[in-house]
């Protein structure tokens, strides 16, 4: 039986924003997306334009696949498509009336300014993303199968490392947790007391200083332990940062 693209999306471990205007979808932990590729639109070289900022139809599906397109540049995404047939290839709003659900294209970007566009560099059966998504999960939950009675040691070995680290404010730090008063500024709860009597937060920078955040009181809230792993670690961690810097705003 044929799939769908909400289906295939779920094959690629990657979901639309709103399935009703769907083009395309992401896994920011997984750092992919997947771009809808209508058949009867193919250029020369397996290209597709895929954002034009004179098109005409500009609607949430647009704006949606724009903010992807920026994130999968500038996050260095893996890009994937999937080739679409149109029931009314003349239609204003088209609609899917088959899926090439076989196989997947491999994609890079080519930036021409005010258009984008996409070309094939390689393409591989669907089965193929599948199975590695699941050997990568298999390894990753490796440890649950092995006997770990016999893991570390007692006297551990010393190794000298080099390296670099980036330097925080400690000011920042503290002036984020007095602004908080003892309650993580997302859930508004306390956490548990430390010995000098106080609720303990954690200062958490919303964009990663790794990826050029600022050590600013206006890129750091303070949150419980359980929010900032979360933030961190979490299925929801993109949302979290959205709903982080919004609260900033307002502070």
């Amino acid at each position: 039986m044929a799939k769908n693209r909400s289906q295939l999306f779920r094959d690629l471990n990657v979901s639309p924003a709103n399935k009703q205007w769907a083009w395309c979808a992401k896994n920011t932990t997984l750092k992919r997306a997947v771009f809808t590729l209508w058949e009867d639109l193919e250029r020369p070289n397996q290209q597709w334009l895929i954002y034009d900022v004179y098109e005409n139809y500009k609607k949430a599906g647009y704006y949606d696949q724009k903010r992807t397109i920026d994130l999968s540049i500038s996050e260095d995404f893996e890009i994937f498509g999937i080739v679409c047939v149109a029931k009314d290839p003349n239609a204003e709003k088209r609609s899917i009336v088959e899926i090439k659900d076989d196989f997947v294209h491999i994609l890079e970007f080519v930036d021409k300014g005010n258009q984008i566009f996409v070309r094939v560099k390689k393409t591989v059966p669907l089965l193929e993303i599948i199975r590695r998504d699941q050997h990568d999960l298999n390894s990753e939950n490796g440890l649950q199968d092995l006997d770990t009675s016999n893991f570390g040691s007692d006297n551990p070995d010393r190794a000298l490392s080099k390296g670099y680290i980036i330097k925080r404010d400690n000011k920042v730090r503290l002036a984020v947790i007095k602004r908080a008063k003892g309650k993580c500024e997302y859930c508004g709860e306390g956490s548990f007391k430390t010995p000098n009597g106080k609720n303990y937060l954690e200062a958490h920078h919303v964009i990663f200083l790794a990826k050029s955040g600022t050590d600013r009181m206006d890129n750091v809230i303070a949150l419980c332990p359980s929010h900032h792993r979360e933030a961190h670690f979490g299925i929801n961690a993109e949302d979290l940062e959205k709903e982080f810097l919004e609260i900033l705003k307002k502070k």
